[in-house]
């Protein structure tokens, strides 16, 4: 504990927080402690502190909605958020020092229904992004009146969307839809995607569903009344 001496103005001798009190000659000194600027973590630890960043920075751009259409039934112990960092973390794309999330080669995620649905093909203009399928197959033939949602990664520039489809499966044959929004970072953009089964019957369209990431903002209430303004 540092000692001040000749009264608050005077010199003071000891530690005070990170500065030293002491004195030379009759003249007093204060300094601060020395610190450390070195970095101990590791290249491979600098790696992984990346990759992690990465990966949480997917997992953020899912609404809660979304998250639990993708796992219906969350583990104990474990948030839905926390699984998908797992399953995003499982197996990642290493190459020339580096570590990222492996968004080409995705096929599912979560634990919804994925077994037997079509493959989709996502094709990116200037001003829209086109969905397609066209395999047949049993799945597809019992649940044609199904509007499936779609798994969409813009695999360039690292984003990640669930989007509803405005047609129904289809029994067979070729099946699109088009989305004319810049949202998806289109234009030169590699995209990979794959179809999630709902179940539902009707479009899921609307506040309330998952596709709705802004929700309005909620009407402050006058102190005096307690009314919504």
């Amino acid at each position: 504990m540092g000692k001040i001496k000749q009264g608050i103005l005077g010199g003071f001798k000891g530690k005070v927080g990170t500065v030293i009190g002491s004195s030379w000659n009759g003249i007093a000194y204060m300094r601060g402690l020395p610190q450390s600027t070195k970095d101990r973590k590791s290249a491979a630890q600098l790696v992984q502190r990346d990759f992690f960043r990465e990966v949480q920075d997917l997992v953020g751009q899912l609404s809660y909605e979304q998250l639990v259409f993708l796992f219906p039934n969350s583990a104990k112990g474990m948030s839905r958020r926390n699984l998908l960092v797992k399953q995003l973390s499982a197996d990642p794309l290493v190459a020339e020092g580096s570590k990222h999330a492996d968004l080409a080669d995705i096929t599912s995620l979560g634990n919804a229904p994925t077994a037997d649905l079509p493959d989709v093909s996502i094709v990116a203009s200037r001003s829209a992004v086109t969905i397609s399928w066209d395999a047949d197959n049993d799945w597809r033939s019992q649940h044609a009146d199904e509007y499936p949602t779609i798994c969409v990664f813009n695999v360039t520039q690292k984003k990640i969307f669930l989007v509803h489809s405005t047609v129904t499966v289809g029994a067979s044959g070729s099946q699109s839809f088009s989305l004319e929004s810049d949202a998806f970072g289109i234009g030169s953009s590699e995209f990979n995607g794959f179809m999630l089964s709902t179940g539902s019957k009707i479009p899921l369209v609307g506040f309330g569903t998952m596709g709705v990431v802004n929700r309005p903002a909620r009407q402050r209430r006058n102190p005096r009344t307690g009314k919504q303004n």
